[in-house]
């Protein structure tokens, strides 16, 4: 199968689970009085640390290892085949994301930023507070935007890390190896 539109069909895929996780989450929330604004951001850290690196993951190994099986791959191939696809899927889904957050669910976002200065404030840790007490204070204030530009860019480079670092580790594993 053509190695761009595989690549660009897995990207949509990842990016559309993305955007269905986040969307159902959303709605639940919003249709649901019973979850709190520190639920949501609880919920929403869960998935964004439980579901989505597996997600991420499964689907870089799934792409090189089904290329591996056609034939052995390079390093640089096992590597371009893993971070492709969770390249495309993560940039197409944060800047919905970001785009979402920025015009219509701006509410959304305040409920998170309430929802994480009530569970640092529910349970302090004191060493933290003394730290980032200027930052923490900010939080408070909804006219912050946490989904900048500038946030969203370092989001993102932190997101890129980790695809670096596990398309680097299916890449050493699937080198030179047909399955």
């Amino acid at each position: 199968m053509n190695f761009n539109r595989t690549t660009l069909r897995l990207g949509v895929f990842l990016c559309l689970a993305t955007i269905v996780l986040f969307l159902l989450l959303f709605f639940v929330f919003s249709t649901n009085g019973n979850i709190t604004e520190a639920d949501y951001f609880n919920y929403s850290s869960l998935v964004n640390c439980f579901v989505m690196p597996p997600l991420y993951a499964g689907i870089g190994f799934y792409s090189a290892y089904s290329n591996a099986k056609i034939q052995a791959l390079s390093f640089s191939q096992g590597f371009r085949h893993a971070f492709l696809p969770q390249f495309i899927g993560g940039l197409l889904s944060l800047s919905f994301i970001f785009i979402f957050f920025n015009t219509v669910g701006s509410w959304a976002e305040d409920s998170l930023q309430r929802g994480w200065y009530d569970l640092i404030t529910q349970s302090p840790n004191p060493e933290f507070m003394e730290e980032n007490k200027d930052f923490v204070e900010g939080m408070a204030d909804l006219s912050h935007n946490m989904f900048t530009f500038r946030n969203f860019t370092i989001a993102f480079m932190a997101i890129l890390f980790f695809y670096v670092m596990i398309s680097t580790i299916f890449a050493v594993f699937l080198r030179n190896r047909k399955i």
